[in-house]
Formats: structure tokens, C-alpha cells, sequence
């Protein structure tokens, strides 16, 4: 009689493993589609060949324009060879584009650490959507040039009344104008061409806090597409036993960031930049940091900041006032109570804006106070907010930079873990143009104004240095900037 304890058998036969290499053959099929991903857009950028596309694109509209004047008509094969060549040069983008899409939508629907869906990270659905659209765009020009080259080449091989080779060079005109249209907008920008973080150059901040409770880290994470943000919270997870006994992850992190902003404006040189980080970490941490093959490393991290400085310009504006006051002992800094300074962009597209707004509190004292920002026609026009702004020890003297007691690493520290920040989204009605104020005051909660300032900004539905779509365009260039010198 057989034991009650014996094994079912494996309905699938005994040396059977189906079930048992799903997850297995879901990271081979995630790799092997990255790496089409890979060699198509390394294909796709090489350099000259996004002038290539758009110049041949444009000669082939000329040559058909010419063609319908009764220009050259000999040469009607020239121009079906334009349109040829020119969808041989576009297929290589179409698989770029398709395999970058099917890329993104496995590195975004894979679980990470602790089984949390990336999908619980903001931008998700921008980045896949981006991504289909492109692909779409990649099919259309590619389909219109095949389909011009066949109209071409049928007013070469057959026999065709006046008026139909009109229609026929006016629907090659209008399929090639497509097509360079399209290839106008794909050229600007190729997707996931970084290797450090692929998606990075399609996230735009959507959503974010008011207040920055960590000023640099809350920043920097605001600005990260999904996947790099999920990977940055593991990492920042990771830290909890790689710093000393004095910090704690996030505050060793936001250290790190404050020292490599430092180090970029030229106030620290690399040893100084070194041996800061080795005052919050401890030799673990230094040693992922200096790994040129992890995540996050002064490498990447630099590439961040800059990737963050192009996108918020205003934040860091404020931070290097602060600094230069810091180093002066400008009177706003060691002699007044309170402490405001704000900025905002200069020229605002779309009828958005950013506001940045700091404050410090060196009367001593715990107070809540209210800051009201009044933009003129904004929606809304009037914002009420009540807050309690952490007391700040105010510095005595002007920093100095290596100066023990009063460095300025210290001092800047200090002033920017102990200040209120805040991060307020401005908006106009559709289609405002022209210069707006925008009123900031501080005032107690008894009414008296402490501080008060007035900005203006202009509204502009153009070309706009700091709008969303000039930032993505600006940010991504900057990352490649911050990679090609690293490598050099």
C-alpha cells in the first residue's frame, strides 16, 4: 500500500519545470528587449544621421515640388530614390522607438523592492504614452515616404493624363510634408539614449509637496522618473547602517547633495568634497560612492544635480544667495529677525510658473506666521498659508571657506536644515500674455508684516528658456554634458 505521505505527481511529466521559470524568463525577455533597445538607438544616434534624415526628408519635398512645376521630369527617379533612401533611414528609428516603448513598459511594470509597483510613483502613464506616441509618429513618416515613393514611381511607369499627374505630385507633396513634419519633431529628442537612468529625459514633475522638508533631497527626487525614484528610495533604505552613529540616512543624503552643489559652484575642491562626505558616511557607503558601477555614485549623483539644477534653476538661485549673504554677512542674514527672499522665473510659458520661496526665523523664538502670495490674475489670485518655521541660529560674522567653526559648509548647513521652504505652482488663465506682479509677504500671526516682496514675470506662449518643454530639452543636454566629461 502506498505511503500516505508520498508526493503528488507532476501533471506536467517528472523532469518538467514548467511554472517554475516564469520569473526567469520574464528578466531574459526584459533583457533581451533592452538590448535591442540599445544597439537600434546607439544606430539611431549616430552623429550626422539626425541632419541626414531631416536633410533627405526636405530634398525629396524640393525635388517633387520641382517635378510638379515640370521641372526635371527625367530625373523622376531621383526623387523616388529620396523617398526610398529616405524610409530606409527612418526604420532603424521606428525599431528604436518600438523597443524602447515595449522597454520602458517592462523596466515600469516590474515590481521593486518590498513588492511596490513603480506604478505607485508619479509619471508612469506620461513616460508609456510619450513613448506611443513616438512610435506612432516613427510608423507615420516611415509609411509616408514608402507611399510617396509609390506615387513617384507610378507617374514614372505608367501612361497618366495631366490632371491625374497633378493629383499624383500634389499627394506626393502632401505625404512627404508629413513626413518631414513628423521627422522635425522626432529629431529634437531620441528617448532612453542614457544608460545610467533611461527614462530620466521623459519625466516632468507633476507632483510634489509645498513644503521641502529635506530642501535638496525632496528636490532631486521630485525630478526623477519612476524607476530612478523607486531605485533612489532602496538606496536611501540601503543607507541605514552606512552612516554615522550622528546621521541618519536622509540627512546624510542631504549633506551629500549640499557638498556636491558646493563642489559644482567651485567652493570645494574634489579632496574637500571627499573628506565632507566621510564626516556622514561611513567607509561602506564612501566605497558605493566612489564604485563607478553603482547606481548612485558621484557620477550619477553630479549628473542628477544637473539634471535637477536645469530643471528648477529658482531653488538654486536661492541657495547660492544664501550662500553669498553667508559669505559677506550681508545684514538681511546676521542682523534681521526674519529672513524672506523668494524667486521666480523671469519669463513664464503655458501660463505656469514656479515659486520659490525662503524663510528664516532668527528672533529666537517659535512663532507661526502667515505668508500670503498675491499674483495679479492668477489662479487663484490670493493664497493664505499658515505655518511654524524652525528657529535658525543665526551667524554672528561673515563664513569663510575652510575656516574651522565657520566654514561655510557648516554655516550653509545649518541655515538650509533650519529654514522653511517652500515650493508653490503659479498659474495664469489660458492665453494671459504680458508682464505680471507677484506679491509675497510674511507677516505674525497678529497681523505686522515682517517682510515683503514684489516680482514680476512676463507671460509668454512662446519659445520660453524655462518652460517645461525647453527644460526636458535642456536637462537631457545637460546630463550628456555631465557624462561625456566624466568620461573624458
Amino acid at each position: 500500500m502506498a505511503s500516505n505521505t508520498s508526493d503528488l505527481p507532476n501533471p506536467y511529466g517528472e523532469d518538467a519545470s514548467f511554472g517554475q521559470t516564469t520569473e526567469t524568463a520574464l528578466t531574459r525577455r526584459v533583457r533581451i528587449r533592452d538590448s535591442q533597445r540599445v544597439l537600434w538607438t546607439r544606430i539611431t544616434a549616430i552623429r550626422w544621421s539626425g541632419r541626414t534624415r531631416i536633410t533627405t526628408s526636405a530634398a525629396a519635398i524640393l525635388a517633387t515640388a520641382l517635378f510638379a512645376s515640370g521641372w526635371g521630369e527625367e530625373y523622376l527617379l531621383v526623387g523616388v530614390a529620396l523617398f526610398a533612401i529616405q524610409a530606409t533611414l527612418f526604420f532603424p528609428a521606428l525599431l528604436a522607438s518600438s523597443f524602447a516603448k515595449m522597454s520602458a513598459r517592462d523596466r515600469l511594470q516590474l515590481k521593486i523592492g518590498n513588492n511596490r509597483s513603480m506604478e505607485a510613483y508619479p509619471g508612469v502613464e506620461r513616460i508609456l504614452n510619450t513613448l506611443h506616441e513616438r512610435t506612432l509618429r516613427e510608423r507615420t513618416r516611415i509609411l509616408c515616404a514608402a507611399l510617396a515613393a509609390g506615387v513617384l514611381n507610378s507617374v514614372d511607369n505608367f501612361e497618366t493624363g495631366t490632371v491625374l499627374v497633378s493629383i499624383l505630385y500634389g499627394l506626393a507633396f502632401f505625404l512627404g510634408s508629413i513626413s518631414l513634419i513628423n521627422t522635425l519633431q522626432l529629431e529634437r529628442r531620441i528617448p532612453m539614449i542614457d544608460t545610467d537612468f533611461p527614462l530620466l529625459s521623459m519625466h516632468a514633475p507633476t507632483l510634489h509637496q509645498s513644503t521641502l522638508d529635506w530642501v535638496l533631497s525632496d528636490l532631486v527626487v521630485a525630478h526623477l522618473d519612476p524607476e530612478t525614484a523607486g531605485a533612489w528610495d532602496d538606496w536611501v533604505m540601503g543607507l541605514e547602517n552606512k552612516v554615522r552613529f550622528n546621521q541618519t540616512p536622509e540627512s546624510a543624503v542631504e549633506h551629500l547633495l549640499r557638498v556636491l552643489h558646493l563642489n559644482h559652484l567651485g567652493l570645494l575642491d574634489n579632496e574637500r568634497l571627499i573628506s565632507q562626505t566621510k564626516r556622514v558616511f561611513r567607509v561602506a557607503a564612501i566605497d558605493d560612492l566612489n564604485n563607478e558601477e553603482s547606481k548612485f555614485c558621484y557620477r550619477t549623483l553630479r549628473r542628477l544635480m544637473a539634471h535637477t539644477r536645469t530643471w528648477q534653476p529658482g531653488l538654486f538661485r536661492l541657495i547660492d544667495r544664501l550662500e553669498d549673504a553667508a559669505l559677506r554677512g550681508h545684514s538681511s542674514l546676521i542682523e534681521n529677525s526674519w529672513r524672506l527672499d523668494l524667486d521666480l522665473p523671469p519669463r513664464c510659458s503655458q501660463g505656469q510658473g514656479d515659486l520659490f520661496v525662503m524663510v528664516h526665523n532668527h528672533s529666537g523664538k517659535p512663532s507661526q506666521v502667515e505668508v500670503d502670495i498675491i499674483a495679479a490674475d492668477g489662479e487663484p489670485h490670493h493664497q493664505t498659508l499658515r505655518l511654524n518655521p524652525p528657529v535658525s541660529k543665526q551667524p554672528k560674522k561673515p563664513a569663510k571657506i575652510g575656516e574651522e567653526g565657520n566654514d561655510i559648509v557648516d554655516v550653509l548647513g545649518r541655515l538650509i536644515d533650519n529654514c522653511l521652504v517652500l515650493w508653490i505652482g503659479l498659474a495664469w488663465p489660458q492665453g494671459s500674455t504680458g508682464s505680471k506682479p507677484v506679491q509675497v509677504n510674511l507677516r505674525e500671526s497678529n497681523g505686522e508684516t515682517l517682510a515683503s516682496f514684489v516680482v514680476q514675470t512676463t507671460l509668454s506662449s512662446g519659445f520660453n528658456p524655462e518652460g517645461a518643454t525647453e527644460k526636458m530639452l535642456d536637462a537631457a543636454a545637460a546630463v550628456r554634458r555631465i557624462a561625456i566629461s566624466v568620461a573624458e
